[in-house]
Parts: structure tokens; sequence; C-alpha cells
């Protein structure tokens, strides 16, 4: 045997020693963690949900007693035909005026406020929800593809493992003259071609791992090993997160009704100052006085402006109940067909199952037979990459069927 075929056998198990070598080890749940907890976008909707609690702490404070402090000089001089009618500038103004004032019967106004910042709350959740609805599902989508690369190469691996474990029994065999130099020779060479899919394999695995990294916004390029997507089929449930912001729409434009209604009622506010107020600044010390009252005001016709804005609500709720429906029929259908492929591909995964197993009963009896020289080396090579191929088979079902899950599990 020439010393070039057994020194590529010694670099394969160098190869494949180093791979082993890898520490880490992660699953799905790290990177979905990893993912949501690194997320700005979602971080940001913490930001203003927590902005808009200071915006209803504001809303509060603007309907205490506001008290507010005015000062003013003001001088008019009149000589020699020059100078404003004192009748109309009395000359001069002097004042400094402390002003409280306080809206009453405010307590409709103040709850309409309220309840549109937490209308705003819930949108922000609802939205909040399906960004990370999102995220988690091209987190999933992501690792399940690197998953795919990671078993890709498990089974590059395994196959030529399998050829390894051949070639000191095969190289006996030719020496002993049972098999022909050339089996030795098309042996060696699906060797190469194994090693080079497995090295094919490793790449794009670490390609598609960065890939999955740069998503969830960690910061790594160490080698690190996959554990099997555990995506199990979930319950759907009615409130999905598209469905509650429809319904938090209809609750706005109910309270946009609310509000017209309010800028249709009387104000009614009770107004009390301090102060002085003079002509000139002689008189200021004789001129200190206060006064109190009430304010009150109530709209009686604009036009059937009321009206219009009334329309304007009942379209846009019309609107909205389009849209809502269109998405309801568009949820069941994908939810329908989602479960027409899921339960298809269950079948199939059974039967490549079936299928290998079979391979796997006649490649131990093709390795029987090998070793006592029974069947053509070319046969057995054959039976090797029809294994492969229906592993190969094997994990694009299950990789199908984790990606169906992943988006039945997300439909939003």
């Amino acid at each position: 045997m020439p010393n070039r075929y057994y020194c590529f056998y010694i670099f394969l198990q160098l190869l494949l020693s180093q791979h082993q070598l890898s520490a880490q080890t992660h699953n799905l749940p790290y990177y979905l963690e990893k993912g949501l907890e690194n997320s700005p976008l979602l971080q940001d909707f913490r930001y203003q949900q927590q902005s808009n609690l200071i915006d209803s702490l504001k809303v509060y404070a603007s309907y205490r007693p506001q008290v507010n402090a005015t000062a003013s000089v003001m001088e008019a001089p009149i000589a020699n035909h020059f100078g404003y009618d004192e009748a109309v500038t009395n000359g001069g103004d002097y004042s400094g005026v402390v002003r409280v004032s306080q809206d009453l019967f405010n307590r409709r106004a103040r709850t309409v406020q309220l309840e549109n910042i937490r209308l705003l709350n819930l949108s922000l959740a609802a939205q909040r929800r399906l960004e990370a609805q999102d995220l988690k599902r091209l987190i999933t989508a992501q690792y399940i593809t690197t998953y795919a690369d990671y078993r890709q190469m498990q089974f590059s691996e395994q196959v030529l493992g399998i050829l390894q474990e051949e070639e000191p029994a095969l190289r006996k065999l030719v020496q002993n003259g049972v098999y022909l130099q050339t089996d030795y020779l098309n042996l060696t060479i699906n060797l190469k071609a194994q090693a080079i899919a497995y090295r094919q394999a490793r790449i794009q695995y670490r390609f598609d791992l960065n890939g999955l990294r740069i998503l969830c916004g960690i910061v790594d390029t160490g080698m690190v090993e996959l554990q099997p997507p555990e995506i199990a089929v979930q319950d759907l449930l009615t409130a999905t997160p598209t469905l509650l912001k429809y319904k938090v729409d209809s609750l706005q434009l109910a309270l946009n009704r609310r509000q017209i209604d309010l800028n249709y009622r009387y104000k009614l506010s009770a107004f009390a100052d301090a102060g002085i107020m003079a002509t000139t600044p002689r008189g200021m010390p004789q001129h200190v006085g206060a006064s109190a009252g009430l304010s009150f005001s109530v709209p009686i016709y604009d036009g059937g402006q009321r009206r219009l804005e009334y329309q304007k609500i009942a379209i846009a709720q019309q609107s909205r109940e389009k849209y809502r429906d269109f998405y309801l029929n568009q949820y069941r259908m994908f939810r329908r067909q989602l479960s027409e492929q899921l339960a298809a591909t269950n079948q199939l995964i059974q039967d490549i199952q079936e299928q290998l197993e079979s391979q796997q009963k006649l490649l131990k009896m093709y390795r029987i037979e090998l070793a006592a020289g029974l069947v053509r080396f070319t046969d057995y090579i054959l039976v090797i990459t029809n294994y492969a191929e229906m592993q190969n088979n094997l994990v694009q079902a299950e990789i199908n069927r984790f990606q169906i899950v992943n988006e039945y599990n997300n439909l939003k």
C-alpha cells in the first residue's frame, strides 16, 4: 500500500479529533433569552411605557390648583402734546399679583386623559408582543438552520467514520489478494470526498452560527455544539397580539367619541388673586388688594362639527372591522395549512426512519460479507451512499418539521 494513503488516513483522524475538542453546548432557550434581552427595540418599548407613566402623573398635576405670579411696570409719559390719552393708559401700570386657579367638576376630563394613556400603554404592549414574537421566530428559524448544518456535519463525520473503520480491513484484504488495488483506491477517493463534505459542512455551520450570534447580539466566535431544538406545538391563543391591537383601536375610537362629548360640556373654574395694582409708584402701598371669582363657559352652536366628527369615527370603525375580518380569515387559513403540512411531514419522517432501519440492517450485512470477500466493494460503497442520502433526507424532513412548528407557534 502506498504510504500516502496511510498518511491521508492519519490526517483524517486528526481532523475529527479536533472537532471533538469543542467544549460549550448551547440550546434554543439560551439564544432566545439573549436575543430578547439584547434587543434595543424591545427595550425602547419599556422606556416608552415608563415615559407614559410620567405623563399620567402630569395629568394628575395639571388638575390640581395652578399658581402663577405676574408682575409688570409701565409708565406712559405725557408732555407738550406728546403721549397717550391718560384715560386709556392711566398714566402707568405697576402691578404684582399672585393668582390661583382651579378647574371644577373635571373628573370626567381627567378620566378620559388617563384612559387615553392607558390605551397607549396597551397598544405599546401589543406592539412589543408582536416585535418579540417576530424576533423569537427569526431566532428560532436561524437556530434551526444552524442546527441543520450541525446535523449535516455530524452525519458527514459518521459516514467518514464508517469508511475509516473499513480502511484497515480492506488494506489487509488487498494485501492478501482478496480485493484489487483499485478497490482500495476507490475507498481512498470516497474518504477524500467525504472529508471535503465534512469540511464544507463545518464551514457552513460556523457561518450560520455567527449569523445566529449576530441576530441575538452575542459577541463570541468560539465553536459550540447545539442541542436539538425542543419545539413543541403550542395551543394557539384566541387573543393574538394582532387581535389585541384591533381591540385597543376599537377602545380608542370609543374614547375619541367621549372626548368629543367632553368638548361640548360646560366648563367651570374658580380663581383668586392677591397683590398690588397701582397707576403710580407712590400709590402702590395704598393699592394692595385681592379678588376672587368664577369662570363659566358652554358651547352653543358650532355649525354641525360635532356630527361630522361622529361620522369620521364611524368610518374609522368600519375600516377597522374590515381589516380585522380579513386578518381573521388569513389567520384561520394559515393555521389550517400549517396543520396539514405538519401532519404530512410527521408521516414522512416516520417513513424515512423505517427506511433507515432497513438500510442499517443491510449495511451491517454488507460489512460482514465485505470482511469475508463475498461482495463487490463498489456495491458496498453504493449502500453507504444510499444510507448517507437517506440520513440527509431525514435531517431535511426534521428541519422542515421544526420550521413548520416555528411558524405555527408564532402566528400573530
